[in-house]
């Protein structure tokens, strides 16, 4: 594979991925949503091995298996996301591809400034840099990025950013609402910006024997099916679609990660929970 396919397929894989481990921060409020308490999600660490599910022909790759490592530390005025991915994808050809992906994000309690800093680099190169800081104000919403230097983005005033959508998501499902669709800004450069819609099953309780679910045996969780479009082009197929299984504290476990050439299934490995803290 031609080094510069190479690298826009593995840009478009990563997003695939960083999507769905971003969705955790705070609320601010979604239409068509009825008023309800906060939704208290838990500070944690989790680590996710991700294995192939399925391949199609045709779409150049052979095998593909990787890590995410995310931290979620929530306080009161904000919360703090840390996210390190690695992915290994051998191709058609045995050529064997690494990539090494980092984010750090910090979105403010009424969910109206988020602060981003991201990083992805293929076989030891970096190909993706981009820091800033993203606004949403009555009209529109901007993005001004620090990396590269200048470079600004506006967008629709009713976007949302990765932790809004989750505790929107959250609050559907305990409204018993099954739909809901949401402009998500998740921080991953210019490209960041996705339309999306979410599919929410009926609430059940865990009751799987993952050792490392261990503390959330028993807790309630919906199942999730989000579908990804770009908002820059009229489509009617998802550019992706994530599942998962969503529990009441924001936790996700069990992804499900299918984009057009192939699928992969995330196991959550080692999952600590911490002490949430006390705000008045």
């Amino acid at each position: 594979m031609p080094k510069e396919k190479e690298t826009g397929f593995m840009l478009k894989f990563v997003r695939l991925i960083v999507t769905p481990a971003a969705l955790l921060m705070t609320l601010t409020a979604c239409a068509g949503l009825p008023e309800a308490a906060p939704v208290q999600l838990a500070s944690h660490q989790a680590v996710y091995d991700l294995k192939q599910d399925d391949i199609h022909d045709g779409g150049g790759i052979e095998s593909v298996r990787g890590r995410i490592v995310l931290k979620v530390e929530q306080h009161c005025d904000g919360l703090i996301v840390n996210q390190r991915m690695v992915l290994e994808i051998v191709n058609s050809e045995g050529g064997t591809v690494i990539s090494d992906y980092l984010q750090s994000t910090y979105e403010d309690a009424d969910g109206k400034s988020m602060r981003f800093d991201m990083s992805n680099s293929i076989n030891g190169r970096m190909v993706e840099k981009y820091r800033g800081v993203a606004k949403r104000e009555k009209a529109k919403a901007i993005v001004t990025f620090a990396e590269p230097d200048g470079e600004s983005m506006e967008m629709p005033a009713d976007v949302i950013f990765p932790g809004s959508h989750t505790k929107a998501l959250i609050r559907a499902a305990e409204a018993h609402k099954h739909l809901l669709s949401a402009k998500v800004f998740d921080g991953n450069g210019t490209d960041g910006l996705s339309d999306t819609l979410a599919v929410i099953g009926k609430e059940k309780k865990l009751e799987e024997d993952n050792p490392a679910l261990s503390k959330l045996k028993g807790m309630d969780y919906w199942p999730l099916q989000i579908s990804f479009f770009d908002l820059s082009q009229q489509q009617t197929e998802p550019d992706y679609e994530v599942g998962m299984k969503m529990f009441k504290n924001g936790i996700a476990s069990d992804l499900y990660l299918k984009y057009q050439d192939f699928s992969l299934k995330g196991k959550v490995t080692s999952l600590k929970i911490y002490k949430a803290d006390k705000c008045s």
